[in-house]
């Protein structure tokens, strides 16, 4: 598979980080650095954007709804609050791609070669960290629905879709996940470009699962609700966020 392995990225995160990052070139696998320079335009590691390129070359003119859970102190900017848009911004530049992996910068990972070793052998066209469904979807039958271990159990979709999310009226199957270890096929990108330029958006890691299953592609997850994942051990591969494994129950 022709991949891209990309790590989203601030001025001010960078620095914490970039080392880091150093042992991914252990797996023999080249990585791109994606930059919100937003509000440093003098930061210039790997490919930068800021909001007005995602505005301009997106054609986004949204600005993230104030009374939506995910910004009730209306202090999201569109990078944070659509984070797909900096991910479609990246797939204008580099279309050929089989599959584009994103992590945020402050993803650990104690062994990329048996991480990927088992997330290659899946051919889904939406994975994540973690995928999951509201409690009445029967349809991508891999993926679990939301359930009372949850923190948030069915909270989760009394928050999503929000107040300025707009979805196909006839969307009747809501999915959310967990963003920080993301990847997409070409197919998916290339589906949520167009539904973009329909003028359909919303809080992305609700709108990215939810719209892809509505266009019938295939999702999956990569941790499971019992904290074990079906593509490797989690006890080999130990992921972190912001240097915490995040579990099931945290959701």
């Amino acid at each position: 598979m022709n991949n891209v392995y990309c790590v989203c990225t601030t001025p001010d995160m960078y620095p914490h980080y970039c080392d880091h990052w150093e042992s991914f070139k252990e797996s023999g696998r080249e990585l791109t650095f994606i930059s919100d320079n937003t509000k440093d335009n003098t930061f210039s590691v790997g490919f930068t954007f800021n909001e007005d390129d995602l505005k301009t070359n997106l054609n986004f003119d949204v600005i993230p709804n104030n009374r939506h859970f995910w910004n009730c102190l209306g202090n999201r900017n569109i990078a944070w609050f659509f984070a797909h848009l900096r991910m479609l911004n990246f797939y204008l530049s580099y279309p050929n791609y089989d599959y584009y992996w994103f992590f945020d910068d402050d993803i650990r990972m104690s062994n990329w070669d048996k991480f990927f070793d088992g997330v290659n052998k899946d051919d889904s066209d939406f994975l994540s960290y973690f995928c999951f469904k509201k409690e009445d979807v029967v349809t991508q039958k891999n993926i679990p629905n939301i359930d009372d271990k949850t923190f948030s159990k069915n909270l989760w979709f009394q928050r999503f879709p929000g107040e300025g999310d707009n979805l196909p009226t006839d969307v009747n199957e809501y999915f959310g996940s967990f963003f920080p270890t993301t990847r997409f096929s070409n197919k998916a990108l290339k589906t949520l470009l167009e539904k973009n330029k329909m003028g359909y958006y919303g809080y992305h890691e609700g709108y990215v699962p939810t719209i892809l299953n509505y266009d019938k592609l295939k999702l999956n997850t990569i941790i499971l609700p019992n904290n074990t994942s079906q593509f490797f051990d989690v006890n080999e591969v130990n992921i972190t966020h912001k240097n915490i494994r995040i579990t099931w129950e945290w959701l």
